[in-house]
């Protein structure tokens, strides 16, 4: 009887051993799939946002009044500009040409609101937090998935500049 139990336990031991050699073999594979779909989705976001911003023939940036204690008020609609002029939506999109997307992003305050149009049609909206971060502004998609840094003065300095073009015209 004792033989018995030892030749299975035996038995059992090299059937585990060889089913972890089998894993071994299809890991790799696995690993290297997901790192591949995880490069396509970075790479998907990336080269869309460039794509909406070469198409985009109007931005309309709102800007919202939030207390300390509102993540986003959008009732509170202090001004909104909007941007025809085609120098000025080419600068908005060297504002992105050397950010790179941060990812996803959680809890950020909405301050403005940047509304990409290709004539009648918004393409995508993408929100802005001026505190976040220390003299940066933050940009993120509205389902939180991407988001970029600029510099809050070259923001402040495009706003400023956008306004001003919009009331001379």
């Amino acid at each position: 009887m004792i033989k018995l139990k030892k030749a299975i336990i035996v038995g059992i031991a090299i059937f585990c051993n060889c089913c972890n050699k089998k894993n071994e073999v299809v890991n790799p594979h696995i690993e290297h799939t997901i790192t591949k779909q995880k490069h396509l989705v970075l790479d998907y976001h990336e080269n869309y946002f460039k794509k909406l911003r070469k198409e985009m023939d109007r931005i309309e940036i709102s800007l919202y009044k939030i207390k300390n204690t509102d993540l986003q008020d959008t009732a509170k609609l202090v001004r909104l500009d909007r941007i025809l002029d085609l120098s000025k939506i080419k600068q908005f999109d060297l504002l992105f040409e050397s950010t790179r997307n941060l990812g996803y992003c959680c809890c950020p305050k909405t301050h403005y609101i940047i509304d990409l149009f290709k004539q009648k049609k918004r393409l995508k909206r993408f929100n802005v937090d001026t505190l976040r971060i220390k003299n940066k502004a933050f940009i993120y998609d509205t389902s939180y998935q991407t988001s970029y840094t600029i510099s809050l003065s070259v923001w402040n300095n495009f706003i400023t500049d956008s306004i001003a073009k919009a009331n001379n015209d």
